[in-house]
């Protein structure tokens, strides 16, 4: 059970699992998650049946929604993955 005054809110890089202190957070701060995501990589979103989506620098998610939202990064310029 989360604690109502400092609530934790999950999310996953590859298969790690994070706590993060706000229920919203931003391409930009997920790619900022030591050790980071360098530069050379695109940052993508897993959705269960469908191909992962390119999430850019601005993108925002709310870690309050059903479920884990995962991440992944690969080479730029690659095609994504399929769940």
């Amino acid at each position: 059970m989360q604690d109502k005054k400092n609530p934790k809110f999950k999310f996953k890089i590859e298969n790690e699992t994070y706590d993060w202190p706000n229920q919203f957070i931003t391409g930009a701060e997920v790619r900022g998650v030591p050790p980071g995501i360098p530069n050379n990589m695109d940052l993508f979103i897993k959705r269960r049946g469908a191909p992962g989506k390119l999430v850019a620098g601005e993108d925002s998610f709310d870690l309050n929604e059903p479920g884990i939202e995962k991440f992944y990064s690969q080479v730029a310029d690659s095609s994504p993955g399929v769940l």
